[in-house]
């Protein structure tokens, strides 16, 4: 008699019991909603054919595999009472190892009880480990019992298990091919789809058109594939259905959203928004606004569907693949949320609604102040439904002697404006404004105090009510004259060249008083001013992606701002880097410096800037800001002008005098100059939540100058955010 005969004779099995049993811990294993393969139908059928086929073989199954399978349940089950119940059929396991009796019905109800709590069980570590388990344990349970089962059972066991192996290896195999199908259409249509938003985000349209059609196309090949016979194939099998089905959801769900956002872009015309001859098509403005807000649901459909088909299952691939496309919808949704919003309210802010007028400044940092620098020259722009009109251009000396000769009123102007700058002539003390108030109105470095005073000191110097202020330096004006061509100025004898226009305003400007009277160079720079203005509202301006590219960077410098005194135009342009407003200082610190010109010259084109800003954990776990500042006078001592070297507090020519800010939390502990104590005055009053400390310091022509400042944060921690950052634009544009 062999071996596995005398093993059936000691371990008779009542077949029908152990097939009942086997059914039941199947039915109940199919209700603890495991999902080996993400398909309800299939999990239903694997979970409940897996745990019946276990139990039954472990009828016959040694005592000590089936007490082992009961106690490895009872350590790793996740509920309290499946802890309880495995611990009991443990008990009964090592019982029917001391009784050494059959007890086939016994043992598969341990094994029952024992594959039902392990299906249950939520391991901690690595995903899938419970899984791991319950599988090995049953595999361990299926092939000791087997082999005490007759000989011709062990035949259909093994021969079914041989089955299943080989379809798992087959499916295994479609799973590769499609998998090599599909990899390089995922990744082409997650690239193309990836571009596509950032030209959107440009405001190219057809080329994002194009874009999305081109990731729909590959979006599609990969459903082809993932939706075939092959892909189907791998569905039956754990671990590889998760991958095919977020696969083809994805595909699926990418072709739809991204053909809807090529078919609603085909809508808008890029043409029909350029300004042409001073006017812009107001109805062509308002039909952009349902194409992009369709644009923006059929991305948002598609970062949902890219979400929900994230599963800890996922192969590496895939799960980067879906990473970076939501990673990237998230950081871009923002920009096309500003331009749905720019279309929506920029029909109000040119006129549809009834004509705006905007007080335009012409600024220069080269005698620095807050953002903005100093006013020049002004004009007013009227907008009545699209119709673009200059109705005014004058001089910032104009409005200062209007406003001196009536006595206006800064009553009504920011309170914490005042209280930080109104001593600089803005206002007498007396609620009046001050009689160098059109020349201080640049100092804040929150450009919504500018437009809000100017707005109410504008009706207050000779003009009309306004609705809104625009600042714009000289390298706008320099990117605009691309579009309006070279300016000659008789009044000075030269023309200026649309690519030298910013080295004109900067400093060329002052080369022609030997030549010329400064009231005949002031004259030419309002005839440059008149003139430029006047060709682009009688000329026709590119698309709007192309005026994007070449102002863009100008936004972002800060040197092209825009407040109106609509609450939500304020939002949007805060959103679109227009407003010029100082931003919110974060929880971990932030820091800027602000210098302002004090000797009353146009040095500052001579200045150069460096700032450096880190964070460092002292002793006692304190954290503190370092700030590093240093600022540079490159003028000459001689060969230009008084009135751009100059000052009028005696110092040597080619001096520069500042008035420095310095910007940060309440708790500054430490500031130096060169490394020598630096004696800072703390501001009466905070900016929009910035605490400021100011001193003026003198640098004589090719002087450097150092400052260091260390503000405490508080303890340190883990959780550490950037120090919140903002730059002042000064005459030298920073690369």
């Amino acid at each position: 008699m062999t071996q596995a005969e005398r093993f059936v004779r000691r371990n008779r099995v009542d077949e029908r019991a152990a097939i009942a049993i086997a059914a039941l811990a199947g039915v109940l294993a199919a209700g603890a909603n495991a999902h080996p393969t993400g398909q309800t139908f299939v999990d239903w059928i694997l979970t409940a054919s897996g745990v019946a086929a276990v139990v039954w073989a472990a009828a016959s199954a040694p005592w000590w595999a089936v007490a082992g399978a009961a106690g490895v349940a009872a350590v790793v089950a996740f509920d309290p009472i499946m802890v309880i119940v495995a611990t009991a059929a443990f008990g009964v396991g090592l019982w029917i190892g001391v009784r050494q009796r059959d007890q086939s019905t016994l043992r598969g109800l341990v094994a029952a009880v024992a594959m039902n709590a392990l299906i249950r069980s939520e391991l901690d570590g690595f995903f899938g480990l419970s899984a791991i388990v319950g599988i090995a344990v049953g595999v361990v349970l299926f092939v000791v019992g087997l082999r005490r089962r007759p000989s011709a059972i062990r035949r259909i066991g093994w021969i079914s298990m041989v089955s299943i192996a080989g379809v798992a290896v087959i499916a295994v195999g479609a799973a590769g091919f499609t998998a090599l199908s599909v990899r390089s259409n995922i990744s082409d249509g997650n690239r193309q789809a990836r571009a596509a938003v950032n030209v959107l985000n440009s405001g190219d349209y057809q080329q994002a058109t194009i874009g999305f059609r081109d990731a729909s196309r590959s979006f599609r090949a990969a459903d082809r594939h993932l939706s075939g016979p092959f892909g189907r194939l791998a569905l039956v099998v754990p671990g590889l259905a998760q991958n095919v089905s977020a696969g083809a959801d994805l595909a699926a769900a990418a072709e739809t959203s991204l053909t809807d956002v090529a078919t609603a872009l085909d809508q808008v015309d890029p043409e029909a928004l350029r300004v042409v001859d001073g006017t812009i098509d107001i109805a062509a403005i308002r039909a952009v606004e349902q194409p992009l807000t369709d644009v923006q649901n059929s991305l948002i459909t598609l970062r949902t569907v890219t979400e929900d088909v994230q599963s800890p299952w996922l192969l590496g691939k895939l799960q980067t693949e879906l990473a970076d496309l939501t990673a990237e919808f998230d950081e871009k949704e923002p920009r096309l949320q500003n331009a749905v919003d720019a279309v929506r309210l920029a029909p109000q802010i040119l006129g549809a609604d009834g004509t705006r007028r905007y007080l335009v400044l012409f600024t220069s940092p080269v005698e620095a102040r807050g953002l903005a620098g100093f006013i020049g020259n002004y004009a007013v722009v009227e907008i009545d439904n699209g119709r673009i009109d200059v109705t005014e251009f004058g001089r910032r000396s104009d409005l200062q002697r209007i406003a001196n000769d009536t006595g206006a009123s800064c009553a009504e102007c920011p309170e914490e404006m005042l209280a930080r700058y109104g001593a600089f002539g803005i206002d007498r003390g007396d609620g009046i404004f001050g009689r160098e108030g059109w020349t201080s109105l640049t100092l804040p470095a929150h450009f919504p105090y500018v437009g809000e005073t100017a707005q109410i000191m504008f009706s207050q110097s000779g003009g009309d009510p306004i609705d809104g202020v625009i600042a714009m330096d000289p390298y706008v004006v320099q990117a605009l004259m691309q579009y309006t061509g070279a300016v000659a100025l008789t009044e000075a004898g030269v023309t200026v060249q649309p690519d030298q226009a910013a080295t004109f305003l900067l400093e060329g400007q002052y080369d022609i008083i030997p030549v010329a009277s400064n009231d005949e160079r002031i004259e030419a720079i309002d005839t440059l001013g008149q003139q430029v203005i006047g060709k682009l509202l009688t000329s026709s301006l590119p698309v709007p992606s192309e005026l994007a590219r070449h102002i863009g960077p100008l936004v972002s410098e800060q040197r092209l701002l825009m407040w109106t005194d609509d609450p939500a135009e304020q939002d949007l342009l805060d959103r679109i880097g227009l407003l010029g407003a100082l931003p919110p200082l974060g929880d971990d610190g932030g820091f800027s410096v602000m210098v302002s010109n004090a000797g009353h010259s146009k040095i500052d084109a001579y200045l150069d800037r460096t700032v450096d800003v880190a964070v460092e954990n002292r002793a006692a776990g304190t954290r503190v800001l370092v700030a590093d500042v240093t600022l540079t006078n490159t003028a000459p001592q001689n060969g230009r002008p008084k009135y751009v070297i100059g000052n009028d507090y005696g110092f040597p020519s080619g001096t520069s005098y500042l008035w420095i800010n310095f910007f940060g939390t309440e708790r500054l502990v430490r500031a130096t100059r060169n490394g020598e104590p630096m004696n800072l005055q703390a501001s009466p009053a905070t900016e929009v939540g910035w605490h400021a400390y100011a001193g003026y310091d003198v640098l004589a022509s090719g002087e450097s100058a150092t400052y260091r400042l260390e503000f405490e944060l508080g303890p340190a921690d883990d959780d550490v955010d950037e120090p919140v950052r903002w730059t002042q634009p000064l005459a030298r544009r920073t690369p």
